[in-house]
């Protein structure tokens, strides 16, 4: 196969997998520290990745995604001179702006740390700054090969990036631990999240030699076969601008949510009980619940970003039909996995939390209901991001905006209000997120009906993938119920997995959902097909 163009089926697929092993090794990378140091002391790292995650939005969260599109774009009108004047205007926007951005964050460290009511998290968050500049460089070299439909080296800078931070991170916390600062958490926690700063250093090595050796198919044609038609730097810059900006706020706004949980949370747990229950709640939800939600999380949301270059090159055609097609195929695929994920990871939470945090009983209790409401925001967050990334690919961009600003604002408002119940305490926060982004969705299904002029094919983006999930639900927990009987639970839990997922999918082609052969076309079927 050609590299330089996957299908969107096939493109969705390496991303899929390899952001599911990225999250696989996420989890084990904080399973073994959360053990290592606490739930407790694990509220350092979250706070410092909450500030990371909010700065890296400002500086690099409209980027691949705008050079994925123009460049699919420029390809598609046969304006091969444009994609590297693109590349050029990216860079030289992205990457000062996220030198400052970690400066910034770097100098301001602890007055961060102390907005937290975290001043213990200040180690954690001096050591992550290093890792925004290195991500703007990545992030080019990713869009750049995400405009010609090539998601592999996207693929493999993720697991590059997630492998080294497993080594290089638990690694430092294990030397601290053993050598004198077991009773300084905040200090061994720190020398983890160096690791991520490292990791993000050896992916920005490999994206920049892939990006030297890229094979001929990425370069210019020759001379005498390229158009004479190329866009000014003036336009170029511009229409840059205008798709990334908004990227970039619809961004911020949707990573305010994980800062309004970072600062809110705490803040009002406080207010009505001990600081160390407060930290074992919040950490229980940030670094136990929210870990293993993030597992199936990327099966859906890395669909969208196969699918911003395919729509971009047939809005740039003027090809409404295949707009449609491609809209309406992977809403239905990104269904049947975050409704097959949600109902599945709610009927086995607690097991799965006790696989992973063996070690941790107490915090295992309070993260499984928190596990069991957050599991359900999988399809909403996923058909979220799907119809986000539909209007973002016909240039739409500022709408999902509008829709973010409005989940953010209700997010915000209801965690605050929940978490300051005493009954409802922590449970607010993933409660909240189950009341935005349904909001969310709704929006953009509106955005999409009134300019594009099509809906979804309902019945096979809601109804059938619903009842298949239920039934999923059904299966997981009977078959836990019964091999918990003869097995010790780690072990029962495996093939109750198997054998749900195995009803999961013959139920899909019972009721017409999805065929063997149509399933397996969307998955391995590469398309040299503009």
């Amino acid at each position: 196969m050609s590299e330089r163009k996957q299908s969107v089926a096939y493109g969705a697929f390496v991303l899929s997998v390899s952001g599911f092993l990225v999250k696989l090794v996420g989890a084990v990378f904080r399973i073994p520290l959360t053990n290592l140091v606490g739930a407790a002391a694990m509220s350092y790292f979250t706070s410092a990745y909450s500030i990371y995650v909010f700065l890296l939005a400002i500086a690099t969260s409209g980027l691949p995604t705008g050079i994925a599109t123009m460049v699919s774009r420029s390809l598609a009108l046969e304006k091969y001179k444009d994609v590297p004047k693109i590349l050029k205007i990216a860079a030289m926007i992205f990457i000062p702006l996220g030198i400052c951005l970690a400066l910034l964050g770097f100098i301001f460290a602890m007055p961060l740390a102390e907005a937290m009511n975290s001043r213990e998290a200040y180690w954690s968050v001096a050591a992550i700054m290093p890792a925004i500049v290195c991500i703007c460089i990545v992030s080019v070299f990713k869009g750049f090969f995400q405009g010609y439909r090539n998601m592999t080296p996207t693929a493999v800078s993720n697991l590059i990036e997630a492998i080294v931070k497993l080594l290089a991170g638990y690694g430092i916390a294990y030397y601290l631990y053993n050598n004198g600062y077991n009773d300084r958490l905040e200090i061994v926690v720190g020398g983890a999240v160096l690791g991520v700063s490292i990791s993000t250093f050896v992916a920005m090595v490999f994206m920049s030699a892939r990006f030297l050796m890229r094979g001929k198919e990425y370069r210019l044609p020759p001379k005498e076969a390229l158009p004479e038609t190329e866009t000014a730097w003036k336009k170029l810059s511009r229409d840059f601008l205008i798709i990334s900006l908004p990227l970039i706020v619809s961004s911020v706004t949707a990573n305010l949510m994980s800062l309004v949980d970072a600062f809110v949370v705490m803040n009002r747990l406080k207010t009505y009980m001990p600081v160390d229950d407060a930290k074992l709640l919040w950490g229980a939800y940030g670094n136990m619940a929210l870990t293993i939600f993030n597992l199936p999380s990327f099966l859906v949301t890395a669909i969208g970003m196969s699918l911003i270059p395919a729509i971009a090159a047939a809005h740039a055609k003027k090809d409404r039909e295949q707009i449609i097609k491609t809209s309406n195929d992977t809403l239905r695929f990104s269904a049947i996995l975050a409704f097959g994920s949600a109902f599945g990871l709610n009927a086995v939470s607690q097991p799965v939390l006790n696989l992973f945090f063996p070690r941790d009983p107490s915090g295992v209790e309070v993260a499984t209901p928190l596990l069991q409401i957050i599991s359900f925001a999988l399809i909403s967050v996923g058909l979220t991001n799907i119809t986000a990334s539909i209007l973002q690919a016909v240039g739409k961009t500022y709408l999902p905006v509008i829709s973010v600003a409005v989940g953010a604002l209700i997010k915000t408002v209801s965690t605050l209000i929940l978490v300051s119940i005493p009954s409802v305490n922590v449970l607010g926060a993933p409660i909240a997120t189950n009341i935005a982004y349904p909001v969310m969705f709704v929006m953009n299904i509106v955005f999409i009906k009134k300019h594009l002029g099509f809906l979804p094919e309902w019945v096979n983006v809601i109804f059938k993938p619903l009842a298949s999930g239920a039934v999923c639900w059904g299966a997981a927990k009977l078959f836990f119920f019964l091999f918990d009987k003869i097995l010790p639970q780690k072990i029962a839990l495996f093939p109750s997995i198997i054998c749900a997922i195995l009803v999961y999918f013959v139920f899909m082609i019972l009721i017409n959902l999805v065929s063997f052969n149509e399933f397996k076309d969307f998955l391995l079927k590469r398309r040299n097909k503009a």
